[in-house]
């Protein structure tokens, strides 16, 4: 099943593209932190997706927002991440 990224079926294009268009300059000096986007905007850097996402709720509230770990993930894969791969174990 192909997956569908046109912007009408992701909230979350424009914090995508912030995120990729901050990303060389994010993993000059944060690399491995995690950062929270709200349209073009982050918030500052944590070491752990637990803080982040504490953070973020307090101050963007319940309105969508991105919470990715600054990897080079990234430039290698895309502006979606690595692809995941589900592998089924049968006894």
């Amino acid at each position: 099943m192909k997956r569908d990224h046109s912007e009408k079926n992701n909230s979350l294009e424009k914090e995508i593209d912030a995120f990729m268009e901050q990303l060389p300059s994010m993993l000059k000096e944060y690399e491995g932190k995690y950062v929270a986007f709200n349209g073009n905007n982050h918030l500052k850097f944590w070491d752990s997706y637990e803080a982040v996402l504490e953070e973020a709720y307090k101050k963007f509230g319940l309105i969508p927002f991105l919470i990715r770990k600054v990897s080079r993930e990234y430039e290698i894969f895309g502006k979606y991440g690595k692809p995941v791969n589900l592998y089924f174990l049968f006894a």
